[in-house]
């Protein structure tokens, strides 16, 4: 007891140790806090003090001489006369024009807010100026321009104007530049007015004319321009696309630009529309799709059917999809491109499943749900170049029937008989196997009819050997059956047939139950009118006894079982 009071007061003496420490640590943190804020301010005290002391020295000093040059004028006025008026003016002249005096300190604070003034008039009045470079080329002033990137322009344009007539030859198109101020009278000029001047600066023969330009390359001028734009809205308006098109225009960017050109440039209107009116044929692959036909390839290359087997003679054999044929490909000068919408229908592949089934016996496949395609429509929109299609896109889609998985069944089904080969008196089952062999083993002991009517198959086996369902189906009796059957299970078959299974030791289904190919339902015994343990299977049809035989196959197992 001792013990444990020492240690509960050395513990407490620890702990008022420990929260005395803390506590003398943040005094001291606080203590150090405030001294530094002190001297902070002690600064700040210090630097307001100085600056007022330069600040006001100037004014000190003016009010001590101001105060000495009174006192002498109180002196002088006693002796009166001149020496009153000297000292009048000297305090006069020193409150103006002294050290530290009205102007002397105008001067200094206004001078540097006049300069300061100036500085930004100047500034804002260059800030209201525009600017521009001046072009000299060729000892001449072409005019100004806004940027350098204009001269670049125009020296492409007028470089392009003189290589069309003289090859390639190089010419010097460097020139001067300056900056400039554009005053009124100064005006800016464009790439364009450059060019001109540039070329009216050269020695060559020029004519006013409108430049053709394919794509900003200049492929010559004409003097009348309106022909040529005649011409190619002609060949838009008639031009043969099937269907409904919409957005036909030439691929290529088309402008006209009137200015100076060199004469040898100038081509004549007939001249310039055969050329922008022209085509040429150039070989090209094509790879065969799939369900492609020879018709379909000439039709959509324009070819003819002679053409095309001439340069394709193993195509009169078929065309297969992947197939590599040559084709004759024509490229107009100027090709046309248009955009034609289009409803497409296209099919969905399904998808194949296998599922293990006990409706079918060990080692048999079979479709169980067949499958279907599914179908989707989609709206398109395929753009043309020259009846060609080059791209297409999907602008939407709708999945009007949905795929149907094929569904594949594997026999799961593994009851036999004891020897399936000797099951029938010497023959092997060998019937439809729609149904599956009932009992965990056995043999046929008794067949259907025989030479006492017998009603289904007697299927000898041990006692208490599992007997499962033949078929799928609902249990509509189970239990003990008073007209000989003994515990007796009966199901009724959804294809409308049903099946009996006579003589159990004891049932394992209930009625009402819905049981699987395959299910335990009872075992063997020797109940009711029975001479032996051995299943009574009966299969009816409407009421009507039919012999079990023919819906019952071995010989699908037996070769699963001999495969293992």
């Amino acid at each position: 007891m001792k013990t444990v009071t020492a240690l509960a007061v050395r513990a407490g003496l620890c702990t008022v140790k420990f929260l005395s420490a803390i506590l003398l640590a943040i005094i001291k943190t606080v203590k150090f806090i405030f001294a530094e804020i002190r001297e902070f301010l002690r600064f700040v005290g210090r630097v307001l003090k100085w600056l007022f002391r330069e600040s006001t020295e100037s004014y000190r000093n003016r009010v001590q001489i101001s105060n000495e040059l009174s006192h002498k004028v109180k002196i002088a006025r006693k002796q009166g006369g001149k020496q009153y008026r000297e000292a009048v003016a000297r305090l006069i002249g020193s409150f103006f024009f002294g050290e530290d005096g009205v102007v002397y300190t105008a001067f200094n604070w206004i001078l540097p807010l006049v300069s300061i003034a100036f500085l930004v008039g100047v500034i804002k009045y260059g800030s209201g100026l525009e600017y521009g470079i001046a072009v000299e080329y060729n000892g001449k002033d072409m005019g100004i321009i806004s940027a350098e990137a204009d001269f670049e322009k125009a020296e492409r344009d007028v470089q392009q104007r003189i290589s069309y007539s003289e090859g390639d030859k190089a010419v010097d198109l460097s020139a001067k530049f300056s900056l400039r101020i554009i005053s009124d009278g100064d005006k800016l000029i464009s790439s364009g007015q450059l060019a001109d001047k540039m070329l009216e600066a050269s020695d060559e023969e020029l004519a006013e004319a409108y430049g053709i330009y394919i794509d900003g390359e200049f492929i010559g001028a004409v003097h009348d321009k309106k022909k040529i734009e005649t011409a190619l809205d002609d060949r838009l308006l008639n031009y043969g696309a099937e269907g409904l098109v919409r957005d036909i225009a030439y691929v290529n960017k088309v402008e006209f630009t009137e200015g100076i050109y060199l004469q040898s440039s100038i081509r004549s209107e007939k001249e310039t529309i055969e050329l922008l009116m022209s085509s040429k044929e150039k070989k090209h692959v094509h790879f065969a799709q799939d369900g492609e036909t020879v018709i379909d390839i000439i039709q959509k290359y324009g070819m003819e059917l002679e053409e095309f087997n001439e340069m394709n003679p193993s195509a009169e054999n078929g065309i297969k999809k992947g197939k590599l044929l040559y084709v004759v490909e024509r490229e107009n000068y100027l090709p046309i491109q248009y955009v034609r919408e289009m409803e497409t229908l296209s099919f969905l592949n399904y998808e194949t499943l296998e599922v293990e089934t006990s409706s079918l016996n060990v080692g048999t496949r079979a479709v169980l749900v067949k499958g279907e395609r599914g179908e989707k429509k989609s709206t398109i929109e395929i753009t043309y170049i020259d009846g060609i299609e080059s791209a297409r896109k999907v602008l939407s889609s709708e999945v009007t029937k949905n795929p149907v998985v094929e569904t594949i069944g594997v026999g799961t089904y593994s009851a036999s008989p004891d020897d399936p080969q000797t099951v029938y008196f010497g023959s092997p089952l060998t019937g439809s196997g729609e149904m599956g062999w009932p009992v965990d083993g056995g043999w046929v002991s008794d067949s259907f009819i025989s030479d006492r009517n017998h009603k289904g198959m007697d299927i000898a086996a041990p006692e208490s050997t599992e007997i499962y369902a033949a078929q799928e189906g609902t249990v509509v009796a189970a239990g003990w059956n008073s007209g000989g059957y003994g515990n007796v299970v009966m199901i009724e078959h959804p294809n409308g047939y049903a099946t009996v299974y006579a003589h159990m030791i004891s049932t394992y289904a209930v009625e009402g139950q819905y049981v699987s190919k395959g299910q335990l339902i009872g075992f063997v015994g020797n109940t009711g009118n029975s001479f032996g343990n051995h299943c009574h299977f009966e299969v009816r049809y409407q009421g009507i006894c039919l012999d079990p035989a023919s819906f019952l196959n071995t010989i699908n197992i037996q070769k699963h079982e001999d495969e293992d």
